[in-house]
Protein backbone atom coordinates (compact mmCIF):
# COMPACT_ATOMS: atom_id res chain seq x y z
CA UNK A 1 0.00 0.00 0.00
CA UNK A 2 1.25 3.37 -0.47
CA UNK A 3 1.14 5.92 2.08
CA UNK A 4 2.11 9.46 1.45
CA UNK A 5 3.34 10.94 5.28
CA UNK A 6 2.83 14.05 6.59
CA UNK A 7 5.25 16.24 8.60
CA UNK A 8 3.53 15.63 11.95
CA UNK A 9 3.83 11.67 11.74
CA UNK A 10 7.33 12.09 11.05
CA UNK A 11 8.27 14.37 13.84
CA UNK A 12 5.84 11.97 16.07
CA UNK A 13 8.46 8.99 14.50
CA UNK A 14 11.44 11.30 15.51
CA UNK A 15 9.55 12.18 19.01
CA UNK A 16 8.63 8.71 20.44
CA UNK A 17 11.56 6.86 18.66
CA UNK A 18 9.56 4.66 17.55
CA UNK A 19 8.83 3.66 13.15
CA UNK A 20 4.99 3.85 13.18
CA UNK A 21 5.87 3.02 9.41
CA UNK A 22 6.56 -0.52 10.07
CA UNK A 23 4.23 -0.85 13.13
CA UNK A 24 1.33 0.33 10.73
CA UNK A 25 2.48 -2.54 8.18
CA UNK A 26 1.66 -4.65 10.84
CA UNK A 27 -1.99 -3.88 11.60
CA UNK A 28 -3.35 -3.08 7.55
CA UNK A 29 -1.66 -6.78 7.23
CA UNK A 30 0.43 -5.40 4.11
CA UNK A 31 3.57 -4.01 2.93
CA UNK A 32 3.61 0.56 2.92
CA UNK A 33 5.74 2.17 0.16
CA UNK A 34 6.11 5.39 2.08
CA UNK A 35 6.31 8.43 0.09
CA UNK A 36 6.98 12.17 1.22
CA UNK A 37 6.12 15.16 -1.12
CA UNK A 38 8.46 18.16 -1.71
CA UNK A 39 6.23 20.07 0.79
CA UNK A 40 6.75 17.97 3.33
CA UNK A 41 10.33 18.11 3.04
CA UNK A 42 10.46 21.77 3.25
CA UNK A 43 7.98 22.19 6.34
CA UNK A 44 10.20 20.21 7.63
CA UNK A 45 13.45 21.80 7.12
CA UNK A 46 11.79 25.47 7.71
CA UNK A 47 10.97 23.57 11.70
CA UNK A 48 14.48 22.19 11.56
CA UNK A 49 15.97 25.85 11.03
CA UNK A 50 14.29 27.21 13.94
CA UNK A 51 15.71 25.40 16.45
CA UNK A 52 15.23 24.25 19.79
CA UNK A 53 13.47 20.82 20.57
CA UNK A 54 10.82 21.17 17.52
CA UNK A 55 14.02 22.01 15.48
CA UNK A 56 15.87 19.07 16.77
CA UNK A 57 13.03 16.40 16.35
CA UNK A 58 12.33 17.96 12.42
CA UNK A 59 16.44 17.19 11.67
CA UNK A 60 14.98 13.84 13.04
CA UNK A 61 12.21 13.74 10.81
CA UNK A 62 14.59 14.76 8.08
CA UNK A 63 16.79 11.47 8.35
CA UNK A 64 14.16 9.41 8.40
CA UNK A 65 12.32 10.96 5.51
CA UNK A 66 15.78 10.45 3.70
CA UNK A 67 14.21 6.48 3.20
CA UNK A 68 10.94 7.22 1.81
CA UNK A 69 10.09 7.98 -2.18
CA UNK A 70 9.97 11.51 -2.89
CA UNK A 71 7.38 13.47 -4.66
CA UNK A 72 8.78 16.61 -6.20
CA UNK A 73 7.43 19.21 -8.51
CA UNK A 74 4.55 21.04 -6.69
CA UNK A 75 3.09 23.93 -7.73
CA UNK A 76 4.37 25.54 -4.47
CA UNK A 77 0.52 24.37 -2.91
CA UNK A 78 0.06 24.21 0.75
CA UNK A 79 1.71 20.53 2.19
CA UNK A 80 -1.70 19.64 3.03
CA UNK A 81 -3.68 20.34 -0.11
CA UNK A 82 -0.39 18.96 -1.70
CA UNK A 83 -1.08 15.67 0.27
CA UNK A 84 -4.63 15.19 -0.58
CA UNK A 85 -4.01 15.59 -4.25
CA UNK A 86 -1.37 13.05 -4.38
CA UNK A 87 -3.24 10.70 -2.30
CA UNK A 88 -6.47 10.38 -4.87
CA UNK A 89 -3.60 10.69 -7.82
CA UNK A 90 -1.88 7.90 -6.50
CA UNK A 91 -4.50 6.24 -4.80
CA UNK A 92 -2.79 6.31 -1.32
CA UNK A 93 -3.14 6.48 2.28
CA UNK A 94 -2.39 9.39 4.22
CA UNK A 95 -0.01 9.00 7.38
CA UNK A 96 -0.89 12.10 9.70
CA UNK A 97 -1.46 13.70 13.27
CA UNK A 98 -2.92 16.77 11.94
CA UNK A 99 -6.67 16.42 12.66
CA UNK A 100 -7.66 18.52 10.18
CA UNK A 101 -5.68 16.79 7.43
CA UNK A 102 -7.14 13.56 9.18
CA UNK A 103 -10.91 15.20 8.62
CA UNK A 104 -10.42 16.59 4.95
CA UNK A 105 -8.76 12.96 3.82
CA UNK A 106 -12.32 11.27 5.52
CA UNK A 107 -14.01 13.57 4.11
CA UNK A 108 -12.45 13.08 0.58
CA UNK A 109 -12.60 9.13 1.20
CA UNK A 110 -8.85 8.84 1.68
CA UNK A 111 -7.67 6.68 3.89
CA UNK A 112 -5.64 7.98 6.94
CA UNK A 113 -3.09 6.28 9.42
CA UNK A 114 -2.82 8.01 12.80
CA UNK A 115 -1.50 7.03 16.05
CA UNK A 116 -3.60 6.97 18.97
CA UNK A 117 -2.50 8.57 22.75
CA UNK A 118 -1.91 5.21 23.64
CA UNK A 119 0.82 4.44 20.85
CA UNK A 120 -1.38 2.48 19.29
CA UNK A 121 -1.47 2.76 15.19
CA UNK A 122 -4.79 3.51 14.36
CA UNK A 123 -5.94 2.64 10.03
CA UNK A 124 -9.31 4.49 9.19
CA UNK A 125 -10.59 3.56 5.84
CA UNK A 126 -10.40 1.28 2.60
CA UNK A 127 -7.82 0.00 1.67
CA UNK A 128 -7.38 0.70 -2.13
Amino acid sequence: MRVLVDASFLILCAEAGRDFIRLAEDVIGEPIEPYVTEEVLNELRSIAGRGGRRGQLASIALEIASRMNVIGGGDRMPADMRLLQEATRLKAAIATMDINLIRRARSLGIPVISVGSDMRVIFEGVRL
